[in-house]
């Protein structure tokens, strides 16, 4: 509140009580230069002039007290209403009495000779004292009337989303996060972690399809860290419900490309996932960092039966890889299986040229090709071609892998 006080005394340094108060750069011999004398009732004047005699006293509680008394009094003229406000304004800045400074704001807000420009910084004051004592409904209406006249004001458009998460009005939230981060990211910055992790589980929350991706992908690429990848790729899947080892084997390749492998299930996963679909190589390699990381114990009859599988199988899988290969160019199938175990070995250019032979193939899956083609040739450094066929991802799950591979091809 100290900050809404000392921004207020600074309105009351610059508005018009009808008391002196010090003007800057201001020419005395220039009449057009003063602003006009309020135009005031006989009955309010005797009012202000009493007002203003406790104020100068000091006594700002008997001040308040003479305007609560002359609260019936008629505002018969079109500078009443204002210069009573103002004076309660003043009073209760001076006793940092929170109540009696948003009533007087109230007040002042709704006078019918207020400027708008000192109504739309008012408006400011009322939203802020109005959300600090969680009345939501009241801040959010002047928090409205501000952002109306001020759409670019990133501070109030955060603020107002807060209220409008206290209201329970996700779309709303969604949409004032969103302008307030674009507004950042359009002045080359970025707005808050906090923006992005919040209107991303907001419009999760508020199940609104069309911006559920989009609010991910700005989050992961505002911050590319293994925390922020790691909670998005999982919300992904949480929402994707039960998915097979090809699909889980994607989504470990991400994970890892992403460095976004921080709990042991992460890397159990991953590697139960290749070991079922011939891929013990990769197992072998994510299963020996979990260990080095100390996620993961070997000691454990589970973990280190799963330890032992992955180091058994490569074995298998590379000595099997050549007559493979030879099967490769008459059946797409084995063709496939050749690229992705090339991927596996860390043979990516050679695997690329098997993918590429795969493009256009209706006997094998396109989007899987397309997006471990893009896989590939991220890891040789090939940014562009890896775009290119990450694009090329249309549909289903795997478009939403894609994506996330975008921002990576993009950093």
């Amino acid at each position: 509140m100290k900050t809404i006080a000392t921004a207020l005394a600074l309105v009351l340094m610059t508005g018009s009580l009808g008391m002196a108060s010090p003007v800057l750069a201001q020419k005395k011999d220039k009449a057009a230069d003063k602003p006009a004398p309020p135009k005031l009732s006989k009955p309010i004047l005797a009012v202000v002039v009493a007002v203003q005699k406790l104020q100068t006293a000091g006594d700002h509680a008997g001040a308040l007290a003479a305007l609560a008394t002359a609260a019936t009094v008629p505002r018969a003229e079109k500078d009443d209403a204002l210069i009573m406000a103002k004076l309660k304004l003043f009073s209760a800045q001076n006793l940092k009495d929170n109540a009696k400074l948003e009533e007087a704001l109230l007040e002042a807000a709704e006078a019918p000779s207020i400027t708008p420009e000192e109504k739309l910084n008012f408006s400011k004051f009322i939203a802020g004292l109005a959300s600090n004592r969680k009345d939501y409904q009241l801040a959010w209406k002047w928090y409205e009337f501000y952002l109306a006249q001020k759409p670019d004001d990133v501070d109030m458009l955060v603020q107002a989303a807060s209220v409008n998460a206290a209201l329970n009005s996700k779309p709303r939230v969604a949409e004032l996060l969103g302008k307030a981060i674009s507004l950042r990211e359009a002045a080359g910055q970025k707005g808050d972690r906090s923006w992005y992790e919040f209107r991303a589980q907001t419009v999760i929350d508020g199940k609104m399809e069309a911006q559920i991706m989009p609010a991910l992908l700005g989050w992961v690429k505002a911050f590319p860290e293994p925390k922020s990848y790691n909670l998005s790729i999982e919300l992904v899947k949480q929402r994707a419900g039960n998915m097979d080892n090809n699909l889980l084997l994607d989504w470990g390749r991400l994970m890892w490309a992403a460095g976004a492998m921080t709990t042991g299930n992460n890397y159990l996963e991953y590697a139960d996932a290749a070991i079922e679909r011939g891929m013990p190589n990769e197992a072998d390699m994510v299963l020996k960092e979990a260990i080095t990381k100390k996620l993961i114990d070997p000691s454990k009859q589970n973990v280190g039966e799963i330890v032992r599988l992955a180091a058994s199988k490569n074995t298998e899988t590379k000595a099997a890889l050549p007559g493979l290969e030879k099967e490769a160019g008459s059946n797409p199938r084995i063709g496939l299986v050749v690229a992705d175990t090339l991927a596996n070995l860390g043979q990516h250019e050679k695997a690329v040229g098997f993918y590429q032979k795969l493009v256009g193939n209706a006997a094998v899956d396109q989007d899987t090709v397309n997006l471990r083609m893009g896989a590939a040739m991220l890891k040789m450094g090939n940014k562009d071609g890896a775009k290119a066929a990450f694009a090329a991802v249309k549909g289903g799950p795997r478009a939403q892998i894609a994506q996330f591979y975008g921002v990576l091809a993009d950093a």
